[in-house]
């Protein structure tokens, strides 16, 4: 989706020092009201599990999804999956897509063990029916790259990802941003920072022609990872600040998103020894996390650490070895649970 453009503000550190987290609940949304309106006359005319209701599923969740309502993103996602594998059957492309819809979901709240079974039968499913070049199956191998950098695995990660490129080459277009995107991720733990470097700047190019706000946020934030790694804060800076400042205008006030973002600007404070601007920022990203779907996860873990840092260095050790003593019980807790899991499984 996109969102309207507005001027952004070059200060954020005043933006730091005011951000407030409200705990009323949304307004109402105009384009939500509409396409409830559309989903429940839909089920009247067609039924409940008719495929219809697919397209309006999508948008839903979309926006509930930008809205921070996670759960029930989550939630319309999986009655996608549900109605396309009944109407279709659990083998054609309207259930892969769906599939697939629902794991890149399961990404973006970094639910990575979650999101793998199903990009590898999505994938299977699209590449048997569609063959090897179709959009389709580029996006789930991108998305099959996020999972194997996430767990560690940079050169798989990279493979799918250069294959995800390679599929919309050959269908005679520019690589799609969020394909250029994770590749860029993948160069740069490759530590193969001008090749990073360039494949961001496209990805970036291709996000701001388009007008992709969202899209553009996270092309400027892997950019600014990229020059963070190198060892180049201050071009980091207006990087991540910009991309906070696009994601404040067009997700909900307590999106998990601009946690992570708050942690990148705390980071990047941290390497231009600036551990006061960075402690406000790493606060930020805490009590957004704490106000929204963040408790107890490992996204909070890592901002805890980060903060901890920042209060050592600020001669608080108290504060950080409560601090580090908590990121690491979540972390531990985290590890267990997916050791659990994956047994199940």
């Amino acid at each position: 989706m996109r969102c309207h453009s507005r001027v952004l503000a070059s200060a954020l550190l005043c933006l730091v020092a005011t951000t407030t987290i409200t705990l009323s609940a949304p307004r109402p949304d105009e384009r939500v009201t509409a396409l409830t309106h559309s989903l429940s006359e839909t089920e009247h005319d067609h039924g409940s599990a008719a495929p219809e209701l697919l397209p309006i599923l999508a948008s839903l969740a979309q926006l509930r999804f930008e809205q921070a309502q996670l759960a029930e993103a989550t939630e319309l996602r999986r009655r996608a999956m549900k109605i396309a594998i009944g109407s279709y059957g659990p083998e054609t492309v309207p259930a892969a897509e769906a599939m697939a819809a629902l794991a890149h979901l399961y990404i973006e709240r970094r639910d990575y063990l979650d999101a793998e079974p199903l990009t590898i039968t999505a994938a299977g499913i699209l590449h048997d029916r569609l063959g090897r070049s179709s959009p389709a199956l580029a996006a789930v191998l991108a998305d099959r790259a996020r999972i194997a950098l996430a767990r560690g695995d940079v050169d798989q990660a990279r493979q799918w990802a250069e294959q995800a490129i390679a599929i919309d080459k050959q269908l005679g277009g520019a690589p799609h941003s969020s394909r250029l995107r994770t590749l860029g991720l993948v160069l740069t733990v490759q530590r193969k920072f001008a090749d990073s470097e360039r494949v961001l700047r496209q990805a970036l190019a291709l996000d701001r022609g388009s007008g992709d706000e969202l899209a553009t946020a996270r092309s400027l934030a892997a950019l600014a990872n990229t020059y963070l790694r190198q060892k180049h804060p201050a071009v980091a800076l207006p990087l991540i600040e910009e991309a906070t400042l696009i994601d404040q205008t067009c997700l909900g006030p307590a999106h998990p998103i601009i946690a992570e973002d708050f942690h990148d600007l705390g980071v990047v404070f941290l390497a231009m020894n600036r551990p006061e601007d960075a402690a406000k920022a790493l606060h930020t990203g805490m009590d957004l996390l704490d106000h929204g779907t963040g408790r107890d996860i490992p996204t909070l873990a890592y901002i805890m650490l980060d903060l901890a840092r920042a209060e050592h260095i600020l001669g608080h050790d108290g504060k950080a070895q409560s601090l580090f003593t908590a990121a690491r019980r979540i972390l531990n807790a985290a590890e267990d649970g997916e050791r659990d899991r994956q047994r199940q499984a």
